[in-house]
């Protein structure tokens, strides 16, 4: 039988909320798990605490993907090519952590969570209404931007047509997982605002890829 510490069960109902709140907003919840975790335990290494995380964040953004899925609101194709180019960053954020002390990554993470704050803040002052996107544009446009043209419908019969250049996305991808994975956060609740304020995916679809 496991020798789990009382004091550790209290875990169990931290994870249910985080994990609600972050599938709900489309950002994982890391970016509430990691503070609260330098904050509970001062002396641990960073490596343990954002392996930590990540962990969290994977199980939490599987079954969230999971539901969505069954919304149709998930654009397979574009996290394809978005998902290749993470890996990288992936790599080189974990990579990294094990050489930033503990003070450096706290002040970091503070200086990050303060710049994600403030962009979120900004950009809310204009966001598009959720479950609208974009307009696609006429095809002559969309040919001479390059730019990756989506149209689907979910399973509440509501329409998607959007656009979006498919190198800044990707070029984001590989800087949103690289901070991610270097931070233990997930990336959504940096991805999100992106992909809804840089490359036009409405707010449902945002969330759900």
């Amino acid at each position: 039988m496991l020798d789990i510490p009382i004091n550790y069960f209290w875990l169990l109902p931290l994870g249910l909320l985080i994990g609600a709140f972050g599938t709900l907003i489309g950002a994982g919840g890391g970016f509430l798990l990691v503070p609260i975790l330098l904050i509970l335990y001062p002396d641990e290494n960073t490596e343990l605490i954002t392996s930590i995380s990540l962990a969290v964040v994977f199980f939490n953004a599987l079954s969230g993907s999971w539901a969505y899925s069954r919304m149709r609101r998930i654009d397979y194709k574009s996290g394809v090519i978005f998902a290749g180019a993470t890996i990288p960053g992936a790599i080189l954020g974990a990579l990294s952590t094990a050489y930033v002390p503990r003070y450096t990554f706290d002040m970091l993470f503070g200086v990050i969570m303060i710049l994600a704050g403030i962009f979120l803040w900004i950009a809310a002052k204009d966001d598009h209404s959720p479950g609208l996107g974009s307009q696609t544009q006429p095809s002559s446009a969309v040919k001479a931007k390059r730019l990756v043209v989506r149209d689907f419908v979910d399973a509440a019969g509501i329409r998607y047509p959007y656009s979006y250049n498919p190198v800044i996305g990707i070029v984001l991808s590989v800087f949103v997982v690289f901070i991610s994975s270097l931070f233990g956060v997930g990336g959504g609740f940096i991805h999100f605002p992106a992909l809804t304020r840089l490359l036009n995916f409405p707010v449902n679809v945002a969330i759900a890829t």
